[in-house]
């Protein structure tokens, strides 16, 4: 009775960075979608390894098998669906396609119908044999699936490798035992010959191939064509001239005796394309990827086998292929990749989980990139850019610079969560270089600066002696301003938000201010101009523009720090305030850029209704929130020409004077020909009017108010009402 013909199953080898890739195409392209996706890989040819002998007094060597080997890698995404290229062939491999079954849970997993999942692969590998299109592309005889859950959070990956393969039952038998090579070939120079045969036809690179040697044509012993030269090449098998017709495969085994994987779909393909064959000889070619050195040993080996017919199957459709372990059972393996991966990048997947997985089912049309690519200016590094700093890394954001004057003090760690007591030691560290040190801490790949820098104010004078660091600490925050896309102002006083304001309605960024009370918040975002050029701003730019933080203001901003009791000099607002204005402000922000229109997006319409423009809809102007009643309401103003910060004409006289116009706002230094409503009229502005409000027009708006209170004539007499 003939020896049951076996073969040596394949052993997967999986690089690390294809799970990064499994990781990705998880978060980005598949989400929950569990259909198959298509992946690659590769198989070599088998060679055996020259080892050494363990014990150190012998010298002797002997070779060992090496298990047969798919390889999956990166390049698996890189050459994987439909239309795109294969993996770059490396001389002695085959490539090859696969599917990926990705689950959303391990209990899928679990459960997955695994039978089916091969009865399914051979079906596909059968129809592909009866339509000639395994015979035009072997490789498709040899697909192989992955069964697989990723889980991202701990970066454990679950999965299971099989390679589908249509059994027959009967089995095929060895007629005869398996040769190697060197021993089937007459000469030794024909092993040489059969390389560049294989080469030439590019049989090696498809995985099959059929041949016929004829030991008596020395100069060319070997031809050698593709399964679709079979007649041409193969012919009826048996030859008068002396020569053999074999069927040849690149083989992955390195086994003595037995043939690889491939073989098995292969002799499949032959019974259902060549069903008079009874016995073919196989060629086990295992040399592919040797070169032409001298004294290279050839490994391949030659089979023969008898065929089980088609006609004679107990089943047309049997299938095997789940890998097993090293233990010869068949259960699913898990690859933990958190401890050999980079600290940072894997803090890097974590946050980005967080963010992709909104895209799953609840937003699937936010532009995470346009968040995380949104340079932030914080001004002010206390309670408020502290929480702030924090969401918006929550969202991604990975650059921001902090501005502020001060240093960290011992009140400041419990109420700020960017600092610890050790930053308020020895007189405190300085807050903006404090608060980005943390940040990197938090998170090692966020690109955060701090800014030690006091901001000039209208109404805190600059003496001679300051004139010169003060134009400095100008020209610094415009830059600073100018080179981000979002500027944050979370500074404790009304007049430091002054100057930020201009800059950025001057650099058409967007602002968003926040502002607290002791029990109540405000978050706002500024209007922005819709075209802003060196030519200056009309009067009536932008009539529709929404206004900033300064447009409802009837008086300038002055000095609010000086001559305070120590409750007004500290901020002081209930503990779960800031974090509530911070949290709003930042989802202000996210709002503003997912709309089509960013910072010139309008403000909601006032009947309501859906908006279908934006992912998170339109974003609101101000956000009002109250504790007492947990009460929040949104409310619209629009930009006011008479505001101190934003109106064109504020604007105009920063372009035209520059430094010398903030120094006047600085000093409150009133100059004639910059007070156009005072000049137009020949009046001289009083003492209590400020330059900015002059400028502007606010000190008229308050004489023609004063004057209208004076024409009022006022009862002084009780008589006209009635007791109750």
């Amino acid at each position: 009775m003939s020896e049951v013909l076996r073969f040596e199953a394949f052993s997967s080898t999986v690089e690390p960075e294809f799970w990064s890739g499994l990781a990705h195409h998880k978060l980005h392209s598949a989400r929950l979608d569990t259909a198959r996706a298509q992946v690659r890989g590769e198989f070599g040819s088998g060679r055996r390894h020259t080892v050494r002998s363990n014990n150190p007094n012998e010298s002797s060597t002997q070779s060992a098998a090496v298990p047969a080997r798919l390889r999956v890698s990166q390049a698996a995404w890189d050459a994987a669906g439909d239309g795109k290229p294969e993996l770059p062939h490396q001389p002695g491999t085959v490539s090859v396609g696969g599917y990926l079954h990705n689950t959303n849970t391990i209990e899928e997993f679990k459960k997955f119908d695994k039978a089916e999942l091969l009865r399914t692969a051979g079906a596909e590998i059968l129809d592909a044999i009866r339509s000639g299109r395994a015979t035009q592309t072997p490789a498709q005889l040899w697909p192989f699936l992955l069964l697989s859950f990723a889980d991202l959070k701990k970066y454990h990956f679950y999965h299971w490798f099989a390679f589908p393969a249509v059994t027959a039952d009967p089995p095929d038998t060895v007629a005869d035992a398996p040769v190697p090579i060197s021993s089937f070939v007459a000469r030794q120079s024909d092993l040489e010959l059969l390389l560049d045969a294989v080469a030439g036809a590019d049989a090696g690179a498809q995985g099959a191939f059929v041949a016929r040697y004829r030991p008596d044509a020395p100069d060319q012993p070997w031809q050698v064509g593709t399964l679709g030269e079979w007649g041409a090449v193969y012919g009826n098998g048996s030859a008068d001239d002396g020569s053999v017709a074999l069927l040849g495969f690149v083989d992955p085994s390195s086994h003595l005796t037995r043939p690889g994987w491939p073989l098995r779909n292969l002799l499949t393909w032959l019974r259902h394309c060549h069903p008079r064959v009874e016995q073919v000889k196989v060629l086990c070619f295992r040399d592919a990827a040797l070169g032409k050195a001298p004294g290279q040993q050839f490994e391949s080996i030659v089979v023969s086998v008898n065929v089980t017919a088609a006609a004679r199957l107990t089943s047309s459709c049997q299938v095997s292929g789940w890998e097993r372990n090293e233990k010869q059972k068949l259960v699913p393996r898990i690859v933990n990749l958190s401890s050999t991966m980079d600290p940072v990048r894997l803090a890097e997947s974590a946050l980005d989980l967080n963010l992709q997985l909104m895209r799953w089912r609840l937003a699937p049309s936010i532009d995470l990139a346009k968040i995380a690519g949104t340079r932030a200016l914080l001004i002010g590094a206390g309670t408020l850019g502290a929480y702030t700093a924090r969401a918006l890394l929550a969202w991604g954001v990975r650059t921001l610079t902090f501005v502020d004057s001060g240093r960290v003090s011992f009140s400041n760690p419990a109420r700020q969560p960017l600092y610890d007591f050790s930053d308020s030691l020895d007189g405190g560290k300085p807050k903006a270089a404090a608060a980005a040190s943390s940040m990197r801490k938090i998170f090692p790949n966020v690109s955060a600066q701090g800014v030690q820098m006091s901001i000039p104010m209208p109404g805190h004078s600059v003496s001679a002696s300051e004139i010169d660091s003060t134009r400095e600490a100008v020209g610094r925050l415009d830059s600073l301003v100018a080179s981000h896309d979002v500027v944050f102002l979370l500074t404790d006083s009304r007049e430091s938000r002054w100057l930020p304001t201009l800059l950025g309605t001057l650099h058409r960024k967007i602002v968003i201010c926040v502002a607290l009370g002791f029990d109540s918040f405000v978050a706002m975002r500024h209007g922005i101009y819709a075209h802003n050029d060196d030519a200056g701003l009309a009067a009536d730019s932008d009539a529709a523009r929404l206004g900033c933080y300064f447009c409802n203001d009837v008086v300038a901003p002055t000095d609010s720090l000086s001559d305070r009791t120590l409750d007004q000099q500290c901020t002081v607002t209930r503990p779960g305030l800031a974090p509530i204005a911070s949290g709003t402000a930042v989802e202000l922000l996210t709002t503003v850029l997912q709309h089509p229109q960013g910072g010139l997006a309008p403000a909601p319409a006032p009947e309501g209704g859906d908006d279908d423009a934006s992912v998170f809809g339109t974003p609101e102007h101000q956000i009002r929130g109250y504790l007492v009643g947990f009460r929040q309401h949104a409310i619209v103003g629009q930009a006011s020409k008479l505001c101190t910060a934003c109106s064109p004409c504020v604007v105009n006289a920063y372009r035209q004077h520059g430094f010398d116009f903030l120094l006047r706002a600085f000093n409150n230094t009133l100059v004639a020909e910059d007070a156009p409503h005072c000049a137009a009229h020949g009046v001289e502005a009083p003492a209590n009017y400020s330059y900015l409000e002059t400028l502007t027009g606010l000190a008229a708006l308050h004489r023609q108010t004063d004057s209208m209170l004076e024409d009022i004539e006022w009862s002084g007499s009780d008589d006209e009402f009635e007791a109750v």
